[in-house]
Order: structure tokens, then sequence, then C-alpha cells
């Protein structure tokens, strides 16, 4: 099977199989991953476009696979498999995590990925409250705060996002990825300070948000429907082996992406 790492020139195919697929195209979303991981691909058999994708981001010793898309008219042939597969071997020793569909997540299981949490995301034009929201800050406020969170230094990620909005202790960025503001990651030390930072990135936005609340906090889930954003699948996180990921998880309320945490 011929599996190539894509180039920037290979990303609109992506959009386009992700759109076969139901998915929103999000070409921003797609360069940024390229940006900071290594998209997989597998050419189509009949010359149109990408028959299958998936996208790799390491951060040290952790790694997250993403995007793993296959093209209707090649499902079922084993292509899913094979490219996460290759994913997973690009990684090396490094701690695999992925966020999985419901379609998605038997073949995970069966490859020996473990469920471990997950979020739900949720979407629509935030209705404020009007209470406390944070404001914007600098990279320089975030780095320590994002990597006692995650565990890693991801600074090739965060340099990415643009303005951070922060409290003390914690912070979120607001993320045009093409149809949405992505409002993450949310890394804070209270639920209350998750909400003001919410707030913060949605007063700014300038129209519809994203926010995929984790599991471990059902209260700001519950607050986020409040505000008016409608919640979509759930998107349990399946880490390979069942190895436990660093950094402090009580202080992450929302990941940037189901792609990126």
């Amino acid at each position: 099977m011929d599996i190539r790492t894509l180039a920037a020139a290979d990303l609109p195919a992506c959009s386009d199989l992700a759109e076969s697929r139901s998915w929103p195209r999000e070409p921003p979303k797609w360069a940024l991953l390229h940006q900071v991981g290594r998209v997989f691909g597998v050419p189509a058999p009949d010359g149109a476009g990408l028959a299958a994708t998936a996208v790799l981001v390491a951060f040290g010793p952790v790694a997250s696979i993403s995007m793993v898309l296959v093209a209707p008219r090649y499902a079922r042939r084993g292509l899913g498999r094979a490219i996460t597969a290759h994913a997973v071997a690009a990684a090396g020793e490094a701690v695999v995590w992925l966020h999985a569909s419901k379609l998605g997540r038997p073949l995970y299981e069966s490859m020996g990925f473990v469920a471990d949490g997950g979020c739900q995301g949720h979407v629509g034009r935030f209705a404020d409250d009007g209470g406390p929201g944070a404001s914007p800050g600098s990279l320089s406020d975030v780095v320590q705060l994002d990597r006692a969170a995650h565990g890693v230094d991801r600074m090739a990620l965060l340099e990415r996002l643009g303005t951070p909005f922060v409290v003390d202790g914690g912070f979120a960025f607001g993320t045009d990825i093409g149809h949405v503001t992505v409002i993450g990651p949310v890394v804070a030390e209270t639920e209350e300070q998750a909400k003001a930072l919410i707030r913060g990135v949605a007063r700014a936005a300038p129209g519809e948000v994203r926010v995929d609340p984790d599991f471990r906090f059902p209260a700001l889930t519950a607050w986020v429907r409040e505000r008016g954003l409608a919640p979509g699948a759930l998107a349990p996180r399946l880490v390979l082996g069942g190895r436990p990921l660093p950094g402090d998880a009580g202080k992450r309320f929302a990941p940037f992406t189901r792609a990126v945490g």
C-alpha cells in the first residue's frame, strides 16, 4: 500500500476527503496539523484525490493520531487500519492516544487502544450570562501552565494559536479553523476559571464557537449547554496499551481540538 507523507500542496485533497465523509472542510486546521505534525495519505487508485488520511502530532514522549478518514468508495478494504498502524509505527516509543468516533472505536480497540476518558463537542452562538471573563494575555503567560497540564513542551502548537486569554493559573485560546472559533485548550485550576476563560474567548469571537468539555467536568458541560451550545457526538479518548498520559488531568478542562489535546 502506498502511504505517503503529504505536503502542503496536498491539503486541499484532504479537505475534499473530509467533505466526502460529511466532515467540515477546515483548511486552517489541516494547515496547522501539517505545520506541527505529519499528514499521511493514500493516493486514490482511481486517480481522484486521496483514498485515506491520518495525522500524527508528537510532542516529546506523547503523540496523537487524528483525521483518520477513508473515502466512501474505498471503505471496508483495511485502509483505516493500515494508515493508523503506519502512524503508530511512526510514533516510535511515544505514548499514543486518539479520540474515537462511535464507528472507529472498535477498530482502535482491536489494535490495542484502551479507553481513557474523552470529551464532547458543543457548537453554537454563545449566550453570555454576564459573568467574569478572562482578558487577553501573552504567550509567556501560558507556556509553563500548559506544560504542567499536559506534561510536555507544546510551544510549536501554542505559538500558532494566536493571543491567549488568561486568568491567574489558567488560559484558553480562540482559534478560527475555517467555520467556527475553537475555544481550547482550556487549562484552569477551577471550573469557575474555566467558565471565565470560555466567556472571554466567546465575547471576542465573531460568530459561532466550539468547545469540547472533558468528561471529568459534567457541571461545565451543563453550563456550556445552558449558554446555547448544542452537543455533538461523544468522543472517547483511547490510549495505546492503556499507558498513562503525563501532566495534570485535573487542569485540562477542554482540548484544543480532538486532533490535538
